[in-house]
């Protein structure tokens, strides 16, 4: 676990301390003691032990994911249990007077809430480890942001991108990589005809085969759209476009079948790249290829 994480969620720390307040305050401000004779000591270390447990948990997630919506989930579903967990150990040492007997009632119902955030927490987990393990073998090993993967390719997003190319700007020898731009030929007509949902699995596929033409020290994102985008590190601008060149040449190949008929459709690809150089800028060379790539496929 990375306690250093533990910095970057602030507003969840204070949530869990004004749900363990929270229930100090009605408990007992509600309630009063019971008599050392009427306590039932046994149930006060079973029902300590759920709330003690739920405390640890709500850490070991904290220190061990970054932010983003399934962490906000996790940390939420459990506090709520944490909630009735403690207002269910609570009233092992008081009880309430008539006016709050319905705190007792009621304690079980934040754990009912908790436990269908915490199922919808898990499956938002599930669905996340399901992409990054898809890209386990062909990612870099720096630091992952589960909350910046595109939902239709699995693919990581342009933003992810731009903050890889400028990690690399600021090594040492931060020109020494090359920068790809693909784009689909006439993905427009081909959703027209045969409809987003095609358009999708399309772009699936062809994720996939990229993936498969990547080194493992090759970086592909979705830029836009049809667009994806390649960071190459260590890679001359000539072996750039030799890979560049491979890929579109396995995408020339790719017998796509839409549901609608048995004939399978073939795409092409168009493409450019573009070299980093000394004292570049993200978006200088972001435009630069983009640029390229709008002369490529004007001159097709």
């Amino acid at each position: 676990m990375n306690f250093s994480l533990l910095n970057r969620h602030q507003g969840l720390i204070s949530l869990v301390a004004a749900c363990i307040s929270l229930s100090v305050s009605l408990s007992f401000g509600l309630g009063e003691l019971k008599d050392w004779a009427q306590i039932a000591w046994l149930d006060i270390v079973g029902e300590g032990s759920v709330a003690l447990l739920s405390i640890v948990w709500i850490l070991a997630i904290l220190a061990s994911r970054p932010p983003g919506k399934v962490t906000t989930a996790l940390v939420v579903g459990l506090n709520c249990f944490l909630f009735s967990a403690l207002l269910d150990w609570f009233d092992e040492f008081v009880h309430y007077q008539a006016a709050a007997e319905g705190l007792s009632i009621i304690e079980s119902l934040p754990a009912a809430v908790g436990m269908v955030i915490m199922s919808y927490a898990l499956y938002q987990w599930h669905q996340e480890q399901l992409a990054l393990n898809r890209q386990l073998q062909r990612r870099e090993s720096g630091v992952r942001r589960h909350d910046q993967i595109d939902f239709i390719t699995q693919l990581y997003r342009a933003d992810y991108m731009r903050g890889q190319i400028d990690m690399q700007l600021r090594t040492k020898d931060g020109s020494h990589f090359s920068i790809v731009m693909l784009d689909i030929d006439h993905f427009d007509g081909f959703n027209r005809r045969y409809g987003t949902a095609e358009g999708d699995r399309l772009l699936r596929e062809m994720s996939e085969l990229i993936l498969m033409n990547l080194r493992n020290t090759d970086l592909a994102c979705r830029y836009a759209g049809d667009r994806f985008i390649l960071l190459l590190p260590n890679t001359e601008l000539s072996t750039a476009h030799e890979l560049a060149a491979q890929i579109q040449n396995s995408i020339s190949h790719l017998a796509f079948k839409p549901e609608s008929q048995a004939t399978a459709v073939y795409s092409s690809l168009s493409y450019a790249a573009e070299m980093a150089r000394p004292n570049d800028a993200v978006d200088s060379i972001i435009s630069r290829v983009n640029h390229d790539l709008d002369i490529a496929q004007h001159i097709c």
